[in-house]
C-alpha cells in the first residue's frame, strides 16, 4: 500500500461490533479521501473482506513469542484466545497489535487512530495507543468507560475520549451520529496530521526522500529537522512567577526555541518524562520537582518513581531545582490521610490543633497542601539524587575527572540550583509554609547525596521566584546547550 494514501486505522472487536465498525469505515470514506483499515481485536474469529488484520494475523505477525496459559507448551504456536482468561486475551492480544500499530506507524501507512469499545476493548485499544503511537499522533477512544476516571486509559498520552452515551451493541440514530460525529473527528485530525509532516519536510528534495524522511520523522529519527531547541519546563502555581521569567529569558535569547510548560500534577510529569523519552524535548529546565514529594510522602499529585529518569537516561541538557518541594498535595481537607492526623479519620470535622503537629494550607476548596518535615525532604532529596544519577543506589565517591568519561557523560549536562532564599511562593518569610531549617535539611541532603558524582550542585540565595534566580537558571541552562552542541 502506498504511504501516499490518507489512512485511519479502526479498532474493535467485530465478533461483537462489526455492525458499528462497518458503519464508521462507511463514513469516513465516503465522505472523505481517507482509507480505512479494520484490525479486529475480538476473541472470536470473524470473516469479512473489509477487516484488514485479524487475530490470528496479529499473533502470527508478532515480533516476541506470545506465552499461552491455554495448555500450550510451544510459545511460537498462537494460543487459542477463546479458552485465555479474559485478563490474559487482552494482554496477549494487546502485544500482538502493538506490533503491528507501531509498524504501521513507523512506515507512514497510518495517520490517525479510531476505537471503539466498552471496557475490555477500552483497555485493549487505548494500550495500544499509549504504547504504539506517539504523543501528537491522532488518537480517538469511542467508549462506554468515557464518562468516568479515565485516566487509566489516558496516561500520560494525548488519547481524546469521547461517550458512546448509548451502549455500543446495535445501530440506532443516537449511536449512529456519534459514531458518525466520531469518524469526521479522527478524519479531521489525521488530515492536520498529514498535512503537517508534509509541511515539514523539505520541497526540494524527490518524493522517495520525502517519504524516507516522513517516515525518519514517524521513527523519530528525524522529529526536529527544521526546527529549533524545544525546552521543558515544569512548573506549579507557587513557581508560576519563576516559570513565566525563565521561559521570557530562554526565549529572547534563544530565539529559536520553543517552550513547552509541564504542570507538575503527576500526569503533567509523566507527560514531560514521555516526550523526553521518545525525543521530542531536547533540553529540560526542571524547576519544580514537587510530584517527588508526593511520591515520597503518599499525596495525590506524584508522577511515579520515574520521574526525573527520562532526562538521565538520555543525557540532555538540564538544570533541575527543587521548586515546591516543601508541599505534599491532597484533594478537599476531608481527604487527607487519617495518618497525617492526631485522632479521628480525615473525614472528621477536626480543628487546626487537632492535627498531628502537621501544618496544612487551603489552597482552593480542592486542594489542601501540607507542608514536608525536614524527615520528609531527606527521603525526598535522596529521591532526586538517585533518579539524576540513574536510580543507582551506590554512593559515588570519586569526584569526576577533566577528560573522563564521566566529564563527557550525561551528568555533566544536568547542573542542580538550589534556591536558599525559598522553594515556593509559600516558602518565604511572612508565610505560612517558611521553614528554613527544612528546606536546609533538602539542600544539604542533596549536595552530600551528589557529592563526587559529576553533577555540580551550587545554592542561590534568591527565592525561587525572584527575577534573579529564574534568569540565573535559564543562562545555566542555556550553557549547558552550548557546550553539549560543541561537544
Amino acid at each position: 500500500m502506498s504511504t501516499q494514501t490518507l489512512t485511519v486505522l479502526l479498532l474493535g472487536t467485530c465478533d461483537t461490533k462489526l455492525a458499528e465498525l462497518l458503519y464508521i469505515k462507511e463514513q469516513i470514506e465516503t465522505q472523505s479521501q481517507i482509507n480505512v483499515l479494520i484490525m479486529d481485536i475480538g476473541r472470536n474469529t470473524t470473516n469479512h473482506p473489509d477487516i484488514s488484520f485479524t487475530p490470528e494475523h496479529l499473533l502470527q505477525q508478532a515480533t516476541e513469542p506470545i506465552q499461552s496459559t491455554a495448555n500450550n507448551n510451544d510459545t511460537n504456536n498462537i494460543p487459542d484466545l477463546k479458552s485465555l482468561p479474559r485478563a490474559t486475551y487482552i494482554s496477549t492480544l494487546a502485544t500482538s497489535a502493538t506490533q503491528k500499530a507501531t509498524h504501521l506507524y513507523q512506515t507512514s501507512q497510518i495517520h490517525g487512530i479510531l476505537a471503539i469499545g466498552g471496557s475490555c476493548g477500552t483497555t485493549l485499544a487505548t494500550a495500544v495507543m499509549r504504547d504504539a503511537l506517539p504523543v501528537g499522533f491522532p488518537k480517538l477512544m469511542v467508549s462506554t468507560m468515557a464518562s468516568g476516571d479515565v485516566a487509566p486509559y489516558i496516561g500520560e498520552t494525548d488519547i481524546s475520549m469521547m461517550y458512546s452515551v448509548v451502549d455500543i451493541a446495535g445501530r440506532n440514530r443516537v449511536l449512529e451520529r456519534v459514531l458518525g460525529n466520531a469518524g469526521g473527528a479522527v478524519a479531521g485530525m489525521a488530515l492536520s496530521y498529514y498535512r503537517y509532516c508534509h509541511a515539514n519536510l523539505s520541497k526540494e528534495v524527490s518524493m522517495g526522500d520525502a517519504l524516507r524522511d516522513m517516515q525518519d520523522i514517524h521513527s523519530g529519527k528525524n522529529d526536529n529537522a527544521n526546527g529549533g531547541i524545544r525546552i521543558a519546563i515544569s512548573m506549579f502555581g507557587v513557581t508560576t512567577p519563576s516559570v513565566t521569567h525563565a521561559r521570557q529569558h530562554l526565549e529572547s535569547v534563544l530565539p529559536n526555541c520553543e517552550v513547552y510548560i509541564f504542570h507538575a500534577t503527576g500526569s503533567g510529569g509523566r507527560a514531560m518524562e514521555r516526550l523526553i523519552r521518545e525525543g521530542q524535548l531536547d533540553a529540560v529546565l526542571d524547576l519544580t520537582t514537587t510530584e517527588i514529594a508526593d511520591e515520597v510522602v503518599g499525596g495525590v499529585l506524584s508522577a511515579g518513581p520515574g520521574r526525573l529518569s527520562a532526562a538521565t537516561a538520555r543525557g540532555i541538557p538540564r538544570v533541575v531545582s527543587v521548586g515546591a518541594c516543601d508541599m505534599v498535595n491532597f484533594g478537599e481537607r476531608k481527604s487527607v490521610p487519617s495518618i497525617f492526623w492526631e485522632s479521628g479519620s480525615a473525614g472528621d470535622s477536626a480543628s487546626e490543633s487537632s492535627r498531628k503537629q502537621r501544618l496544612f494550607h487551603e489552597h482552593n476548596a480542592a486542594v489542601t497542601l501540607m507542608r514536608t518535615t525536614a524527615e520528609e525532604c531527606v527521603l525526598i532529596a535522596r529521591m532526586i539524587a538517585r533518579n539524576l544519577l540513574g536510580g543507582s543506589e551506590k554512593t559515588v565517591t570519586s569526584a569526576a575527572q577533566p577528560g573522563t568519561a564521566s566529564e563527557t557523560s550525561g551528568l555533566a549536562r544536568t547542573k542542580v540550583v538550589l534556591p536558599t532564599g525559598g522553594v515556593s511562593m509559600l516558602d518565604v518569610p511572612s508565610q505560612p509554609f517558611w521553614d528554613p531549617e527544612a528546606d536546609e535539611v533538602l539542600f544539604s541532603t542533596l549536595e552530600n547525596e551528589l557529592q563526587g558524582s559529576g553533577i555540580e550542585v551550587v545554592r542561590d540565595t534568591h527565592a525561587i521566584n525572584e527575577p534573579g534566580f529564574a534568569v540565573a537558571v535559564a543562562d545555566e541552562l542555556v550553557h549547558l546547550i552550548q557546550v553539549s552542541d560543541n561537544k
